[in-house]
């Protein structure tokens, strides 16, 4: 009978710690979603005030790694954006001539996505901007905090989509 009351403390206790943290750590991702949200704002305010979008600069991004031009749908994967999503980029970017659709090379059913030189411009000056203000915000920890606020991201985001992914495929239950 002493066992059973002495475990039933145990749990006990084992459940408040557990809510305890709980409820710090639920705080704490809250803070971290609510930077990520604010850290998002900032980009699209940065992209808005030069009449783009967030997703045309991930696609600038990904389109400077492709001087030589890229298909659509490679593009959509490597901005991680939807294909449907990627066309209508692609139509506004190609409404303000700062891309242009070409012919594949070795299959003509193919499109080639590549950057105009007003296009180059406007990427270049962008991405830029956005390494700029990036670099110069790191700079305000010294290296052993970079390192550190490396590893530990590297670490959360890859659990993170670990246990994410895992959820997604049913392998939770």
């Amino acid at each position: 009978m002493i066992f059973v009351i002495i475990w039933t403390l145990i749990i006990g206790v084992q459940k408040q710690i557990m809510a305890a943290a709980s409820k710090k750590q639920t705080q704490w991702l809250k803070e971290c979603f609510s930077a990520w949200k604010q850290t998002d704002v900032a980009y699209s305010r940065l992209a808005h005030s030069r009449n783009l979008s967030l997703n045309m600069v991930w696609t600038f991004e990904c389109l400077s790694e492709h001087p030589e031009g890229v298909e659509p749908a490679v593009l959509a994967d490597e901005a991680n954006l939807l294909r449907q999503t990627m066309t209508v980029v692609l139509n506004d970017l190609e409404e303000q001539r700062l891309v242009i659709r070409e012919f594949h090379p070795t299959d003509r059913r193919k499109k080639m996505i590549k950057l105009t030189d007003k296009g180059q411009q406007v990427c270049r000056e962008i991405l830029d901007t956005i390494a700029q203000c990036e670099l110069e915000a790191l700079s305000e920890l010294s290296e052993e905090d970079q390192r550190m606020l490396f590893q530990l991201t590297s670490r959360f985001w890859n659990g993170l989509v670990s246990k994410l992914l895992a959820s997604a495929n049913g392998s939770d239950k």
